[in-house]
């Protein structure tokens, strides 16, 4: 994850820093994500037709979605973003960070969400700052979320939750 400090216009408008444009990973996932959207109805239509040549074309895209993650997770290690333990909803995060930040204050943030290693780009305003022994507690909120921003996040929060049920239920 990284974060970026920006100003209340650029929250409101979405305003994605530069920083974060650059990131190759970022446009590669959202990209993939974009053909899956696009071929989702056309993926339907075969399905109807034929049942194997739709279970060969999802093998080819679980293929591809390999690969691009592990394209994505060399790239995030050589550019040596920060990893941050996160609490996520749909309505925020928080975090520790060694940074302070004033409540009211606004930062851009660039997630990696794992295993999938779909990134998103968020606005939020911080609505927490609190000094701990491990660093600063920050509490945010999203700000305007897109839908599609919403269904992954709230994709991944069940996906997250299923796997602690799977681990809990073996364990016992």
């Amino acid at each position: 994850m990284r974060y970026q400090a920006i100003d209340e216009n650029s929250a409101r408008e979405h305003q994605i820093p530069s920083l974060f444009k650059e990131d190759g990973a970022y446009s590669l996932m959202n990209e993939l994500m974009e053909i899956d959207r696009d071929n989702n109805l056309l993926l339907r239509g075969i399905a109807d037709k034929n049942y194997e040549l739709e279970a060969y074309l999802k093998g080819l895209n679980k293929k591809l979605d390999l690969i691009a993650a592990k394209v994505v997770e060399s790239d995030e290690k050589a550019a040596h973003q920060q990893s941050y333990d996160i609490s996520i909803s749909e309505g925020g995060l928080s975090f520790v960070s060694s940074t302070e930040f004033i409540h009211g204050s606004y930062l851009a943030l660039q997630m990696t969400l794992l295993p999938s290693h779909h990134s998103l780009v968020l606005f939020t305003r911080v609505i927490g700052c609190s000094l701990s022994d491990k660093g600063y507690e920050i509490g945010l909120n999203f700000l305007q979320l897109k839908d599609g921003e919403r269904q992954l996040i709230a994709k991944h929060i069940m996906q997250l939750q299923l796997a602690q049920r799977r681990l809990n239920h073996h364990g016992k």
